[in-house]
């Protein structure tokens, strides 16, 4: 846990532009808020697309900028507390060679 968060899971961003996904499911309750952490490296985040349990999809576009060891603000959901089926991030390294890993928590 992490102020009132719990880990849904994380990604290594490999370098260049990436594409990975968190997958969650109904074990891991309903979430109304989203946040993300990433360690080691700074990375960019293009986007972000999280698809609910009943296969809705809500898209950020989001095109931030993370420096290493930070966290994104609370990210409000639509809909009120909702099962996430998954969450897809496009990103990419702001250094060549680094490798930064992107955590993902809910609440």
């Amino acid at each position: 846990m992490r102020n009132g968060f719990a880990f849904l899971g994380e990604r290594m961003v490999n370098g260049g532009v990436d594409h990975d996904v968190i997958h969650v499911g109904r074990a891991d309750g309903r979430f109304h808020e989203l946040m993300i952490v990433v360690e080691r490296a700074p990375i960019e985040l293009f986007d972000m697309v999280v698809t609910f349990g009943n296969n809705e999809r809500w898209e950020a576009h989001t095109r931030l900028v993370f420096g290493p060891d930070s966290t994104s603000r609370n990210i409000d959901l639509p809909g009120g507390a909702r099962i996430i089926k998954r969450v897809d991030f496009r990103y990419g390294n702001l250094v060549a060679g680094a490798q930064a890993k992107v955590e993902l928590w809910g609440r």
